[in-house]
């Protein structure tokens, strides 16, 4: 658990560094996380997982809204998390 935390935080944090380019970035990667939640399957993610990760997705969108976008992408980040997305891409990038 601790090490996803760590892993959320350390992209959270590389992502919002981008600065200009957050709302893209952010609205792909949302695009992304809300397909995801659609089709992932329950060898990817528990069923409470994906729950709580589409709770995490309407929260970060919220904040996005608000404009608070390093909470909006931290919530991003745990939903991506949750789905299972974040070792997809440490997987790709190796």
């Amino acid at each position: 658990m601790f090490v996803r935390t760590l892993t959320a935080a350390t992209l959270s944090l590389a992502v919002f560094a981008s600065g200009a380019a957050f709302a893209s970035n952010f609205d792909s990667l949302l695009a992304d996380t809300k397909a995801a939640a659609l089709t992932v399957t329950a060898v990817q993610a528990e069923r409470s997982d994906r729950d709580l990760a589409n709770n995490y997705i309407v929260m970060a969108e919220s904040l996005a809204k608000q404009g608070d976008e390093a909470k909006a992408l931290n919530f991003l980040t745990f939903a991506r998390g949750k789905l299972g997305l974040l070792r997809q891409e440490r997987l790709a990038a190796q």
